[in-house]
């Protein structure tokens, strides 16, 4: 039976930490949006138009083509229902009859969205999670690189000097 030598150890250590380390980069970078369902029936509309307004709006969405129905990110279904509007299709979008022209309508609601951003308290920003998640990333890094990573390398150094 082989012996597993301590600069093997070392070595294991090293990749696991490394794994680690990726493991929770990705998961810093995850984000997964709540959906909700747009279209109940897409065999009734055009997919292709809905789906180029959405990726222009950069509204995240997906098809769940055995059922037929077109599920977009809950926070920007108002949106995505406008932006559709304004192009040609109407599916249940937001009270906008006060408005004679769908492009002014689009625009007031556009407008409505970012007061009500800036209105909102600092940790209800879309944004502030993502940064809280790649901050708690990073310490976890510098922890295992600091308690890990590197008492590893100075016991391999420290080896081969002798």
């Amino acid at each position: 039976m082989q012996k597993i030598t301590r600069q093997n150890k070392l070595l294991l250590v090293l990749a696991a930490s490394i794994i680690f380390a990726v493991l929770i980069i990705v998961w810093a970078k995850q984000d997964n949006p709540a959906f909700r369902p747009l279209v109940q029936d897409m065999r009734l509309v055009d997919t292709v138009l809905i789906a180029d307004v959405l990726d222009q709006e950069r509204i995240a969405y997906y098809a769940d083509v055995k059922n037929h129905i077109l599920y977009v990110d809950q926070a920007n279904t108002e949106l995505a229902r406008v932006s559709l509007a304004q192009a040609g299709i109407v599916i249940n979008y937001p009270k906008i009859t006060q408005y004679s022209d769908l492009d002014e309508a689009y625009q007031a609601f556009l407008e409505q969205k970012t007061r009500e951003q800036a209105n909102t308290d600092l940790w209800e920003q879309p944004w502030f999670l993502k940064v809280v998640r790649l901050a708690l990333g990073a310490v976890v890094i510098i922890v295992l690189i600091l308690s890990v990573v590197r008492p590893a390398v100075r016991a391999i150094i420290l080896e081969q000097d002798k």
